[in-house]
């Protein structure tokens, strides 16, 4: 998909005060405001294909401000798509090769969002928190922070994003919550589908282990009281995350 011209100037600070009026405090996204207010989104998806880590040349810089570059990129253009169709589809779903077959501009290549999250930000970076930060624009995703990501305090913005994850009401939307009828927690399928990141780069042999230094005070006493971990995990839900 071809991206917008990038424009002369980068609007990067634009996007980051439009995305603070369009996620909402759970995480949600409203896209009348953002349809009805767009050109920021246009412009930041139309420079981040003419620019980033490998053009700019700060590739070589630390690690954390190549990845919340990525993270901004990617979430981006999750929004930038869905606010192609109209009507705003029911589903990501419902855009035939949304994940795998287009592909969008970044950094003057192209790659699908199945390719630029499994092949270039996940395994790149061995960040297991960054799937608390990816959106894709569904209701079981993790919430859409109302902010930029930023290099600098990145990884204080990820263990925020896990722990807000973690405080969603909505048992279809949070990372865990507790069945005490059925004696078990219930988990996101994330903590599934993508169980070796968890294990492999950040040391947890079980979800619990991943959500325990950032739950709060009832259920990190939960979690500390079932150190086998009794789990099942929620059917996803792909319906649109709007508000």
């Amino acid at each position: 998909m071809d991206p917008p011209p990038s424009p002369a100037d980068d609007p990067t600070e634009r996007w980051g005060r439009l995305l603070a009026t369009v996620a909402t405090d759970d995480g949600l996204v409203r896209y009348d405001v953002l349809r009805a207010d767009s050109q920021a989104l246009r412009d930041f998806v139309g420079w981040i294909a003419e620019h980033g880590p490998e053009t700019d040349g700060f590739r070589l810089l630390d690690d954390d401000r190549r990845l919340a570059w990525h993270l901004n990129a990617y979430n981006a253009l999750v929004l930038w798509r869905v606010l192609q169709e109209d009507p705003l589809p029911h589903s990501v779903r419902d855009i035939p090769g949304f994940f795998w077959w287009q592909e969008f501009g970044v950094d003057r290549g192209y790659v699908s969002l199945y390719n630029y999250e499994r092949r270039d930000i996940l395994p790149t970076y061995q960040e297991p928190l960054a799937h608390a930060a990816l959106n894709c624009a569904s209701r079981s995703c993790p919430p859409l922070r109302a902010e930029l990501y930023h290099g600098f305090e990145v990884q204080n913005q990820l263990g925020n994003q896990l722990r807000r994850w973690i405080r969603l009401e909505d048992p279809a939307r949070a990372a865990v919550t507790w069945d005490a009828a059925a004696g078990q927690f219930v988990f996101s399928p994330i903590f599934d589908w993508y169980a070796h990141d968890f294990q492999q780069w950040g040391g947890a042999a079980t979800p619990c282990d991943v959500v325990l230094p950032f739950a709060e005070t009832q259920l990190r006493a939960l979690l500390g009281g079932h150190q086998d971990c009794p789990r099942r995990f929620y059917d996803y839900d792909w319906s649109l995350n709007g508000a």
